[in-house]
């Protein structure tokens, strides 16, 4: 017979169906974004797992250790799926169009919206390096379509602003009436275009290539966010 890792279950049944690990990245998740990192205790986290305190620790070394788990699983799939993107036979329109679109998508359909964890000054502190090299691997692609599609050089703070807007749909599923309409993220990839100096490119034309590469590299690559019970 198989033993199961860790310490036995406080409550029999996992809240995820996915195991232990995936028990405590929900719970803390849902407690840190509702109340913040420095609010939640270990112990809080285990109580929402279903778990044993100590069963937290057998799977991360520290709390800080779950946050970074968290983000990282936030960034990492939007950091690969540009990386496909930037190698893509396409112009520098569809691609920035398809980047943005596609990121703002996996923001939106997260059903934690954990990216809210982005802003937790925790991330300034060490040990997120990590985070912080993904995401601004992130952000110099970013840079580097917009540069394709306006033809000059683009400073960071350009990446910064259209990173801004994809990442502002964030800010808005914390407000207590969220103002999204279902279209949103491809308004925010016609707003990227826009701001890149190429308002007329924003055109049915390129949408539909640019969905057509999104689809094509999600199916591939599995990039959308990880179910949540």
């Amino acid at each position: 017979m198989t033993k199961s890792r860790g310490r036995p279950r406080k409550n029999p049944a996992s809240p995820t169906g996915r195991g232990a690990e995936q028990d405590v990245l929900h719970a803390a998740g849902d407690l840190f974004v509702r109340q913040g990192f420095a609010r939640t205790s270990t112990r809080a986290i285990a109580e929402a797992a279903g778990l044993q305190q100590a069963s937290v620790y057998h799977w991360f070394r520290s709390k800080e250790e779950v946050l970074l788990r968290l983000v990282l699983g936030t960034v990492v799939p939007s950091r690969r799926l540009a990386e496909r993107l930037l190698a893509a036979d396409a112009p520098g329109h569809v691609l920035l169009w398809a980047l943005c679109f596609a990121d703002t998508r996996l923001l939106l359909e997260d059903p934690q919206n954990l990216g809210a964890l982005y802003f937790a000054p925790e991330l300034r502190g060490e040990g997120f390096e990590e985070f912080h090299e993904n995401r601004d691997a992130l952000e110099r692609i970013y840079g580097t379509l917009l540069e394709r599609t306006s033809g000059h050089p683009a400073a960071p703070f350009d990446a910064a602003v259209v990173m801004g807007l994809v990442e502002n749909v964030i800010l808005q599923r914390q407000r207590r009436a969220p103002r999204l309409p279902d279209d949103a993220a491809h308004r925010i990839a016609d707003a990227a275009l826009r701001v890149a100096g190429a308002p007329e490119h924003v055109t049915g034309p390129t949408r539909d290539r640019a969905l057509e590469l999104v689809d094509g590299l999600v199916e591939d690559t599995g990039h959308r966010p990880a179910p949540s019970a």
